[in-house]
């Protein structure tokens, strides 16, 4: 069955509980919104299924219950073709503004990481002052929205829907976030975050508490301020600093142009991801099993007989080679926090044992190692090729042990 007729069997079902007198079955209006927009060039990644499904919907009751179409092949093409004409309407560029803490204290008033520029909120103010002053529910919602919060990111999706666009630009601010972790580590980066989103420990919830002789005393709901940038932020801009911002700010183009295809830096991006979860999470146990997951997704393309031997190996190179020192310590390293990684995962080892707060530090250190020399690996393969697949990675990175 092709895809056009995987179409046709769901409209069918469609119609016949619709005749029914019941509603129009949402799961199979779903799978023909992902399946078209999945083979769509013009809608994949750039239009929401869930409102594909509705416009969708809308066609199909047009089209076959009050004109009374048959339900074949051509007339399917063509109803959906029309929902897709009507979804476009609303894919244009469009330019996001979000909250966000990075830290606190003097400094330059922006810092751009790829496509994602975080501005001072006051000088956003200023920007937009015109804005504000011409339309006061702006003005009312930027005080209530933005002005308890230090910075402000701008990102500029292009081509989407309302609904992907927003979606894109959240990701895009989290992926810029996470470089930023990784640049300044995870020490100095744990207070980073946007609204909305996990990173942050801002507020100590309000509560209570009760002494020995029954009185009750109250928790005061207790902000956190962003920390003290503790000097990254003049790292970020000297040249060193720059450089690195910019290479790695290049893995998030393709979450804002839908037409990207890089799949090197899909996966440079996605590792980060993983950092930035172990950088943000309470629990130790759970920042070791993110921070190996990160050096996975750095160094794993595929299935491996022995993933152990390939994970240690591969991430003890890219360590060695993003910041010295001898490969036997780097493969150390990564042996017993991928020890205790597996341990905790299988049951081997309680997440609060002593030893599990005392690796995180080092699963901290050599997942940015590890990330920091994967960058510069994949840099030197196509960071940005279209074409790269993940048997040729695999193949790069067995030529990249016995050298």
């Amino acid at each position: 069955m092709n895809e056009t007729e995987r179409h046709v069997a769901d409209i069918r079902v469609i119609l016949d509980a619709a005749r029914a007198g019941g509603e129009m079955p949402a799961d199979r209006l779903s799978s023909m919104a992902h399946r078209y927009l999945a083979s769509s060039p013009e809608g994949r990644g750039r239009i929401s299924p869930d409102v594909m499904a509705g416009l969708i919907g809308s066609e199909l009751a047009g089209r076959f219950i009050h004109q009374g179409r048959e339900a074949d092949e051509t007339q399917t093409t063509r109803m959906l073709a029309a929902a897709l004409r009507r979804a476009a309407v609303d894919v244009e560029d469009r330019t996001h503004f979000i909250p966000c803490q990075l830290f606190e204290g003097g400094g330059p008033v922006g810092l751009a990481v790829g496509p994602v520029m975080f501005r001072r909120t006051e000088s956003f103010r200023r920007i937009h002052a015109d804005s504000f002053t011409a339309e006061p529910e702006f003005a009312a919602l930027f005080e209530s929205d933005f002005a308890p919060w230090d910075w402000t990111v701008e990102v500029t999706v292009r081509g989407c829907d309302r609904v992907i666009s927003r979606e894109r630009a959240l990701k895009t601010v989290d992926g810029a976030l996470d470089m930023l972790r990784l640049f300044a580590g995870a020490d100095a980066a744990g207070n980073l975050g946007r609204a909305g989103a996990r990173g942050l420990p801002a507020v100590t919830p309000a509560g209570l508490w009760a002494d020995s002789g029954g009185r009750l005393h109250p928790v005061r709901a207790e902000g956190v301020a962003a920390v003290p940038n503790s000097g990254w932020l003049k790292r970020a801009h000297e040249p060193a600093g720059r450089d690195w911002l910019d290479r790695a700010g290049r893995c998030l183009d393709p979450l804002v142009d839908p037409a990207l295809n890089w799949p090197l830096a899909d996966r440079f991006r996605e590792a980060a991801s993983w950092f930035g979860e172990g950088v943000t999470e309470t629990y130790r146990a759970a920042r070791i099993l993110a921070f190996v997951t990160a050096i996975e997704r750095a160094v794993v393309p595929g299935d491996h007989a022995d993933v152990w031997r390939a994970v240690t190996r591969r991430a003890a190179v890219l360590a060695r080679d993003s910041e010295g020192g001898n490969l036997a310590d780097w493969l150390d390293i990564a042996r017993k926090i991928y020890e205790i990684r597996s341990q905790i995962v299988h049951g081997g080892l309680s997440p609060f044992a002593p030893e599990v707060g005392a690796m995180a530090p080092a699963g901290a250190s050599i997942a940015r190692a590890v990330l920091q020399g994967a960058l510069a690996f994949y840099e030197t393969l196509g960071l940005t090729h279209a074409e790269y697949s993940a048997e040729r990675l695999e193949k790069d990175f067995r030529a990249l042990e016995e050298s």
